[in-house]
C-alpha cells in the first residue's frame, strides 16, 4: 500500500516517441531525483543514455529511450512508476504495398489443377506478404542491438494488435510460429505463403511441369494456337499421343501431371497466361521468330552516344538501292559514314556484291580524305561479310587503321551505318527520288505501287525499272544533298551542315595521310620491269625512277617489280608506288617528254629536257664513282710450277702472254679502237721479258 501511495506522488514519466518507449529526462534528475543532473550529463555524453529527442525549442523536453537506461536506474524508475501499457504498434509505419506480390498471386501462381486463386485468397496472401515485409524491416533494424527473443515477442504482439478490418491476413499468433513462417517466407518467397489446401504440398513441381509442357508445345515450328496446345495436352494425358523430348529422347510421363490421384487440366486462359508472361514471351520469341527479329525486339542492347570528333570512327555497310534495274536486279552500294557528322565520305557501286565493291568504297574515301588532307580515320567499323577477306592486312588493327571494330553477324542495329542508311533513305532518297519504299510497308506513305500480273506463273509484278547509270547518278546527287543539309543535332551544331561538322571537328590525333600505304592496300596493281636503269611501263605510259640509287634496292638479277597506283578524279595516274615483294622501293612519276625540234620547243619542253639530262648525268656520275670504288687495276699471270731437279732447264720456261694494265681505261679503249698490232706486239714482248727475268732470278 505504501508503494501505491508512493507511485501516486509522481507524475507519469513515460512517453512514446514513435515506436520507442521513453522517459522524460527532467523527471529523472529534477522531479524523482533518481540521478543528479551531473550524472545524467555524464551518462549522456558517454553514450550510456540514448537521448532520442533533445530538449531544445519552446515546449520541447528531452526524452531518453527507456531500454538504453542502466538496469539499476531502470529498476528504481519501475519501483516508483510502473511502465504504461504499450499502445504503439511497431509495424504500422513499416507496412507498404507490394505490387510484385499482387502481380504474382493474380497472374503467375497457378493451382495444381491449373486455375487461379480466389480473389479473397489472393488478398489474404498479399496482406501476409506486406506484413512479413514490415517484420523484416523491423528485424533488420533492431537485430544488432536487441535480443532476438525480445524482437519476436514484440513482432508477435504487433501482428496480433493489427486492425483485422483494415488488414485481412492470416499469420501465426505466437512468437515461435511467427518466426517459423517468416523463415519459410524468406526461403520460398511468395510460394511460402500458400496454404496446403491450395496446393502448397507439391505446387512448385506441378506448376513447373505444366509450364514446361505448355511452353514446349508452344515453341514447336508450326506455332500452335492456344486451343491446339490444350488439345495436344489432353490427347497426351488420354494416352492417344506421346510427347518426346527431342534433345534427350526422353518420353514425357503423364503420371508427372497428376495431383492427388487426378490428372491436372488447364484451360486456354491458363495457356494464355503462361505464354504471355514477359519472361516467357522472350523465351518463345527465341524459337518462334528469326534471330534478327528476336535480337531487335527482345534482346537487351547497349546505349551509346556519338563521338565528339569527326574521323574518330567510320562505319561501313553495304545495301541494295531500293529501285530495280531493267533486268529485275538491284544496284549494290557500299557507304562509309563518319559517325560524328553523319557524312558519307566514301561510296561505291556495282552490279555484284564482292570484294571489289568494298575496295572501291575505301578508294573513294581515301581520295576524299587525301584530297582535303584530313588524315587517316582512327577506327573502322565493319562487318564480317566481304570484309573478312581483309582481316589480316588492310582491316587488321594497327596495320592501316589504329582500331578496327568487327560487328556481330546479324546484329544490324549495332552498326551505325545501318541507322544512317535508314535516315538517308527515308529522309532524302524518298524526298528527291521516285518509287522509294516497300510494297509491304506498314505505313501507306512508305508503300510503293506494285501491280500483280495474273498469268500462268502467278508470281509476276509490274514495277518501274531504271538504267544502272541513272540509279548511280541519282544516288550520288542524293549524297551531296544529304551531306550539305543541316546536321540533325542542331542544339549542339546550330546552323551547321553535316559537311561543316566534319570539316570543323577533325580528331587532332588522326595520323597523317600516308598514300604509299594506301596505294599498296587499295590501289590497282601491275607487274612490270625497270628498263635501262631508268623507267618502267604502266598502262602504256613510262614512269621514271627518282634516282639511280633505286637500283641498289632491287634483288640480285631481278628487275621485275609491282607498281601500285590510285587513279585521280579524272581517271589518270599521277604516280605509281613501286614494291618488290613486300619491300617498298620508290615512287615513280610519269616521264615528261619534250619536242625534239629546237624551233618548236617551249619553256616546258626545255625544262623536261633538262630534267632528263640531269638524270642521265647523275647516272654517268654514279657509274664513274662506282668505277673508282669498285673496279681495281689488275695484272693477271699464269701460275709458274717449280720443276724437279733433274728436269731440263729449257722445259722450265713456259711462254706466257701477259698484258700489262694500261694507264687508264681510256687508253685501253683507244688501243682497242686503233687496232695497232705493232704496239700490241711490243707490249707482249715486254711482258714476256719481265716473266723470264723473274724465273731466272
Amino acid at each position: 500500500m505504501q508503494n501505491s501511495n508512493q507511485e501516486l506522488q509522481y507524475s507519469n514519466p513515460y512517453e512514446y516517441y514513435g515506436p520507442i518507449l521513453c522517459v522524460k529526462a527532467r523527471w529523472l534528475y529534477k522531479e524523482a531525483c533518481i540521478i543528479t543532473k551531473h550524472l545524467y550529463d555524464a551518462l549522456r555524453d558517454r553514450g550510456h543514455l540514448n537521448v532520442v529527442r533533445q530538449g531544445k525549442g519552446k515546449g520541447n523536453y528531452a526524452l531518453v529511450e527507456f531500454e538504453s537506461i542502466r538496469n539499476d536506474i531502470k529498476e528504481q524508475i519501475e519501483n516508483l512508476v510502473k511502465p504504461i501499457e504499450e499502445v504503439y504498434n511497431v509495424l504500422e509505419d513499416l507496412i507498404e504495398p507490394d505490387n510484385e506480390a499482387i502481380r504474382y498471386f493474380a497472374t503467375q501462381y497457378r493451382k495444381p489443377e491449373g486455375g487461379l486463386l480466389p480473389p479473397a485468397k489472393q488478398r489474404e496472401y498479399c496482406t501476409n506478404a506486406i506484413i512479413l515485409n514490415a517484420c523484416k524491416k523491423f528485424y533488420s533494424k533492431n537485430v544488432a542491438k536487441k535480443k532476438k527473443g525480445w524482437i519476436w515477442d514484440k513482432l508477435s504482439q504487433s501482428v496480433n494488435d493489427l486492425d483485422t478490418e483494415k488488414y485481412v491476413f492470416k499469420l501465426p499468433s505466437t512468437p515461435v510460429t511467427l518466426k517459423r513462417a517468416f523463415a519459410r517466407y524468406e526461403k520460398e518467397s511468395y510460394m511460402g505463403l500458400v496454404h496446403g489446401g491450395h496446393g502448397n504440398d507439391n505446387p512448385r513441381k506441378i506448376n513447373d511441369a505444366i509450364e514446361r509442357i505448355i511452353l514446349s508445345i508452344s515453341a514447336m515450328k508450326n506455332k500452335p494456337f492456344n486451343n491446339w496446345i490444350v488439345e495436344m495436352y489432353m490427347s497426351f494425358m488420354a494416352g492417344s499421343t506421346e510427347i518426346v523430348d527431342m534433345q534427350t529422347g526422353e518420353l514425357f510421363n503423364p503420371e508427372d501431371f497428376y495431383h492427388k490421384g487426378a490428372p491436372v487440366t488447364f484451360s486456354e486462359a491458363t495457356v494464355w497466361n503462361y505464354v504471355n508472361e514477359p519472361n516467357n514471351q522472350a523465351l518463345l520469341a527465341k524459337y518462334r521468330t528469326d534471330s534478327h527479329q528476336y535480337n531487335n525486339n527482345h534482346r537487351p542492347h547497349v546505349h551509346r552516344h556519338a563521338p565528339k570528333f569527326s574521323l574518330s570512327k567510320i562505319s561501313l555497310d553495304d545495301r541494295d538501292l531500293p529501285r530495280k534495274l531493267k533486268n529485275g536486279k538491284r544496284v549494290k552500294a557500299y557507304y562509309a559514314y563518319d559517325v560524328a557528322s553523319g557524312c558519307v565520305i566514301g561510296a561505291s557501286y556495282s552490279r555484284d556484291k564482292d570484294t571489289k565493291l568494298f575496295i572501291d568504297c575505301i578508294k573513294d574515301m581515301l581520295q576524299f580524305l587525301g584530297r582535303n588532307n584530313y588524315g587517316i580515320p582512327m577506327e573502322m567499323e565493319v562487318e564480317h561479310h566481304i570484309v573478312n577477306n581483309f582481316r589480316n592486312d588492310l582491316m587488321k588493327a594497327g596495320m592501316a587503321f589504329p582500331f578496327v571494330r568487327w560487328c556481330n553477324p546479324g546484329n544490324s542495329q549495332e552498326k551505325r551505318a545501318e541507322h544512317f542508311n535508314k535516315s538517308k533513305k527515308y529522309g532524302y532518297e524518298k524526298r528527291y527520288q521516285e518509287g522509294i519504299g516497300r510494297w509491304y510497308a506498314k505505313s501507306e506513305a512508305h508503300r510503293t505501287i506494285v501491280e500483280k500480273v495474273f498469268d500462268g506463273e502467278n508470281n509476276n509484278y509490274k514495277e518501274k525499272q531504271f538504267d544502272y547509270g541513272d540509279l548511280v547518278a541519282d544516288d550520288i546527287h542524293t549524297i551531296e544533298l544529304y551531306n550539305n543539309d543541316l546536321h540533325p543535332n542542331q542544339r549542339k551544331y546550330k546552323g551547321k551542315t553535316r559537311m561543316q561538322v566534319l570539316e570543323e571537328n577533325i580528331n587532332p590525333n588522326c595520323n597523317d595521310f600516308d598514300d604509299v600505304i594506301w596505294s599498296k592496300y587499295v590501289g590497282d596493281k601491275t607487274t612490270t620491269s625497270i628498263k635501262r636503269n631508268q623507267y618502267m611501263r604502266v598502262n602504256y605510259q613510262d614512269y621514271g625512277i627518282p634516282s639511280i640509287d633505286v637500283m641498289k634496292q632491287l634483288q640480285p638479277n631481278n628487275y621485275e617489280v609491282d607498281a601500285y597506283y590510285i587513279r585521280n578524279e579524272e581517271g589518270n595516274i599521277d604516280y605509281v608506288d613501286v614494291f618488290q615483294g613486300e619491300e617498298y622501293i620508290c615512287r615513280a612519276e610519269p616521264i615528261a617528254t619534250f619536242n625534239e625540234a629546237t624551233a618548236e620547243q617551249t619553256d616546258k619542253d626545255r625544262e623536261n629536257m633538262l630534267q632528263q639530262q640531269k638524270f642521265i648525268s647523275s647516272y654517268d656520275a654514279s657509274i664513274k664513282e662506282a668505277s673508282r670504288n669498285k673496279i681495281t687495276k689488275l695484272q693477271i699471270t699464269e701460275q709458274v710450277k717449280y720443276p724437279r731437279i733433274d728436269q731440263p732447264k729449257e722445259e722450265i720456261i713456259q711462254e706466257a702472254l701477259v698484258i700489262d694494265d694500261l694507264d687508264t681505261n681510256d687508253d685501253f679503249e683507244r688501243l682497242m679502237a686503233s687496232n695497232n698490232s705493232d704496239e700490241w706486239i711490243k707490249k707482249s714482248k715486254d711482258s714476256l721479258y719481265t716473266v723470264n727475268q723473274r724465273n731466272n732470278d
